[in-house]
């Protein structure tokens, strides 16, 4: 349960950042190595986007598109704006279809000449990666009314649908281990990008423990090659970090219930002051087999984050714990008995503001401290920002059964010019445990 970054070279534009945080934090609640590999240079081409898991590999192109999407196999893919003006989608350049299969040749092509590199003689003499995944993912989702027409051999995903796409395909005639897996940037020459990482090791409580793989292959990358790991990482016996992540829901259902829960908590427009909370919208059972996408950010300003991103869980009775969501009946998903989001977070005038909001469907009044020994605030650059206790807003935020509420919390200090991401974990109350990670505009 796992997921690493790697990189060719640091991602220029905001946009490709932000989705590569927001795919990370989907990915990482998941069974399993996922490798997440980006902006890197392979036969001539630089690829911008690959997934990497035991069993598929998905070659992507991102595109960030506001407004609707016209292309097809063939010309110019053209992006129309909400005034109708048209504007080309790679201007001087293959459009993302044809991009995307330049990729896969070059890739491919590496892969396959050099499998006998990091495979087995019998597993290199049975795979063959022509079987890779191909897909054009449009951020932050297709617009409803686009036109956009491909053949068989490349997939149109929205970035909203990307993480059930992962988890449910696969390339036949791959299957790799974690050691075989992490060969291939190796051999890509990438570099782990570390600030993303070590906020995904930050998920991790510190008392869960980490097993290790007992997977061998041929191939053996070096320490020196191998990322930075710190002194309690258990490390494989190629020296690499291994730090899986427990989920909180590690299936297509919890992907599922995030997406229906997102549907029905919308963010508010503005952040609104704690002593002027709006109503709003109650949380109900979700059936399963809803769409999958995660919850992505929304940047409205530099300073100001506007998405949502929320954890609800039920207690269950027979463990005594809470858990992040059960099935009843094997097909309606159970309520959530708790919901806590983040709705904003806002960092201008030198201050980090965090607007939460809690919904109890519980049988009983729900206590959510809005304190600094129930909430830690860090990026991944190791900076910690204490909250002001005095400025929370309500201290203890309370919600009898059947309501929901708001409140506010405040770090007084300005957030690291370097920072691109924030991570914000809840310690203890209402349910134990709960991190959130938050990719900011820069």
């Amino acid at each position: 349960m796992a997921v690493q970054v790697w990189i060719g070279e640091k991602p220029e534009h905001p946009n490709e950042r932000r989705a590569i945080v927001a795919l990370a934090n989907s990915l990482q609640q998941l069974e399993g190595l996922y490798l997440i590999l980006a902006n890197f240079s392979v036969g001539g081409r630089t690829v911008d986007l690959v997934i990497i898991k035991h069993d598929a590999i998905f070659i992507l192109e991102l595109k960030h598109c506001d407004g609707r999407v016209i292309g097809s196999v063939n010309g110019p893919w053209l992006v129309e704006g909400r005034n109708g003006e048209q504007k080309r989608l790679n201007p001087g350049r293959k459009n993302p279809y044809n991009q995307v299969i330049s990729y896969f040749h070059a890739l491919t092509n590496f892969l396959n000449e050099h499998r006998r590199e990091f495979l087995s003689v019998q597993k290199a003499n049975d795979v063959d990666f022509r079987t890779c995944k191909r897909a054009v993912v449009i951020a932050p989702a297709i617009q409803e009314d686009s036109e956009i027409e491909l053949d068989w051999k490349v997939e149109l995903k929205g970035l909203d649908e990307l993480p059930a796409y992962l988890i449910t395909e696969r390339s036949s005639e791959i299957e790799l281990t974690d050691e075989e897996m992490l060969a291939i940037p190796h051999m890509l020459h990438c570099t782990p990008w570390q600030e993303i990482n070590t906020i995904l090791r930050g998920v991790v409580s510190d008392g869960e423990q980490l097993p290790q793989p007992t997977a061998t292959t041929v191939h053996k990358p070096t320490t020196a090659d191998a990322p930075p790991v710190t002194s309690s990482d258990p490390i494989d016996q190629a020296g690499h970090s291994i730090r899986p992540i427990y989920a909180l829901g590690a299936t297509l259902l919890t992907f599922g219930i995030i997406f229906a829960l997102v549907l029905f908590l919308r963010p508010l427009p503005t952040a609104p002051t704690p002593d002027a909370l709006g109503p709003m919208v109650e949380v109900t059972g979700i059936p399963a087999g809803d769409p999958l996408p995660s919850v992505l950010p929304d940047m409205t300003t530099n300073c100001q984050w506007s998405g949502y991103q929320l954890v609800g869980k039920r207690y269950d009775a027979d463990s005594q714990s809470w858990v992040s969501i059960a099935e009843s009946g094997g097909a309606t998903v159970a309520t959530p008995e708790i919901v806590i989001a983040i709705e904003q977070i806002s960092t201008c005038d030198g201050t980090i503001e965090l607007t939460w909001s809690l919904r109890n469907n519980w049988d009983r009044p729900v206590e959510f401290p809005l304190q600094g020994d129930n909430i830690r605030i860090s990026d991944g650059l190791g900076n910690d920002y204490p909250l002001d206790d005095s400025a929370s807003t309500p201290t203890i935020l309370i919600v009898d059964p059947g309501n929901q509420d708001r409140g506010a919390t405040v770090a007084n200090r300005p957030l690291s010019r370097s920072a691109t991401s924030l991570l914000v974990r809840v310690r203890n109350q209402p349910f134990g445990e709960a991190s959130f990670v938050v990719a900011l505009q820069p």
